[in-house]
């Protein structure tokens, strides 16, 4: 990663205790994604659709490089990208079997031939190597007109088995509360509805406590298979 002594965490913060801070959607999706990078991030890591490379405060003492690929990241002052590429038509520029470890977090919605993507993201990987993905699945449409799909575990699953990747773990983070908090929040925010200076500020409040009661975490877990905010994706490149 290029100035990688420049970089400095923007997001994902957190607290005294160890604990992500910020709005409520960084609490759900950075102890998931945390948890699984921790896990399985290793060796050589290409950073797939890394922007501003929010993630490396977690991957950056567990690998040995990390090299970042991305569109040009526009309207940032320092880039910290080895390598543009159109992630949407060109291959990547590495060669077949020379990473350990491929993220890919929340890029492939944004990609208009997935599948073109998906094979080279096997290619580059080692026999044996892992690829971490994430995608969103009951989420609005963002940085459109460049917000092309949303995908299922089951097509997942297939995008793997299509690529010489055995599925390790899908696991779906978030569920029927989160979806509703996530929902109104971006509805209120976005938009001048009626009682938005009184829902917003009630909102926040709930949001921080949310995570804090029981029943809203066992409602989670009760739901997030049929109603999942997103999927985190472990996959592992198999051998000959």
């Amino acid at each position: 990663m290029k100035n990688k002594e420049k970089w400095i965490q923007k997001s994902f913060l957190k607290d005294k205790r160890g604990k992500i801070i910020g709005t409520h959607m960084h609490k759900i999706i950075g102890p998931a994604y945390e948890q699984v990078i921790k896990q399985h991030a290793s060796g050589v890591l290409a950073d797939i659709g890394c922007g501003e490379v929010p993630y490396y405060f977690i991957y950056k003492d567990l690998v040995t490089d990390n090299i970042c690929i991305d569109w040009k990241v526009l309207g940032s002052k320092i880039s910290y990208l080895d390598y543009t590429a159109d992630l949407n038509h060109e291959k990547l520029p590495l060669q077949s079997a020379s990473v350990d470890t491929v993220l890919c977090t929340d890029v492939l919605e944004h990609i208009k031939h997935p599948e073109q993507l998906f094979t080279e993201m096997s290619r580059i990987l080692v026999p044996g190597g892992k690829l971490i993905l994430t995608v969103p699945f009951m989420y609005w449409l963002h940085d459109t007109p460049n917000d092309y799909h949303r995908y299922s575990k089951y097509k997942l699953k297939d995008f793997c088995e299509r690529n010489g990747l055995s599925v390790h773990s899908i696991c779906e983070y978030g569920g029927l509360p989160e979806i509703v908090y996530d929902i109104v929040w971006k509805g209120f925010t976005y938009y001048p509805l009626p009682f938005r200076k009184f829902i917003l500020p009630a909102w926040k409040i709930l949001g921080w406590g949310l995570s804090r009661f029981n029943t809203v975490r066992r409602i989670s877990l009760m739901t997030k298979r049929e109603f999942p905010l997103g999927y985190i994706l472990v996959a592992e490149k198999q051998t000959i």
